[in-house]
């Protein structure tokens, strides 16, 4: 099990501000934050100085970061792989432990969080792109953000045929967040997302 060591990101002194938040967060398949792997499993999350962030903003991060697949993080957020940590400014931040057993609580969480799931992996071939998506070649997870308004197989057609679109251009309703990596029906919230596979 990956250990936790923030020490490096704290002042001395600043331990005892923090705090270790009830309940455990989800993390339903293998996955991965930049070069921080994280292997599926529960895992505690610990803020770096009481209330900067709260559990429950520390865990609302934790699953946009895992949307990030390349590492680069949103609003000065930067991920430390030695620590399993993510940090805004010295002391403000969190970091994460896997553990074995799961508690009850609040600042917990799952990722995928609204019931998505990982559908098989899809090669890409060649190094492509979509719009300003970049897509490096190799495997890569389908995730659909739904259980419910598309299938696995449906999400692996429209991928194979975005690929296809050089300039993103994609098809209505579709649009695409290239900082997500995510490709969405209108405004239903329907639409799957892809993570290499590490």
């Amino acid at each position: 099990m990956a250990g936790l060591l923030v020490t490096a990101l704290v002042p001395q002194g600043a331990s005892a501000a923090r705090v270790q938040c009830p309940g455990t967060f989800r993390v339903l398949h293998n996955d991965h934050i930049g070069n921080l792997s994280l292997p599926k499993g529960n895992y505690r999350i610990t803020t770096l100085r009481s209330g900067r962030p709260n559990c429950v903003r520390a865990a609302a991060l934790f699953t946009r970061f895992l949307e990030d697949w390349d590492g680069v993080l949103p609003g000065g957020w930067r991920v430390s792989v030695r620590n399993a940590a993510f940090v805004r400014r010295p002391g403000v931040g969190f970091a994460v432990r896997r553990v074995r057993r799961t508690s009850g609580g609040g600042g917990g969480g799952r990722h995928p969080s609204n019931g998505g799931r990982f559908c098989p992996t899809f090669r890409v071939l060649h190094n492509d792109r979509i719009g300003q998506l970049r897509l490096p070649r190799g495997r890569y997870w389908i995730i659909l953000l739904r259980n419910r308004g598309l299938t696995c197989g449906q999400a692996a057609a429209l991928f194979t045929r975005f690929l296809d679109d050089f300039e993103g251009n994609l098809p209505r309703p579709w649009r695409l967040n290239p900082n997500t990596a995510s490709f969405i029906r209108g405004g239903t919230g329907v639409g799957f997302r892809v993570k290499p596979v590490r």
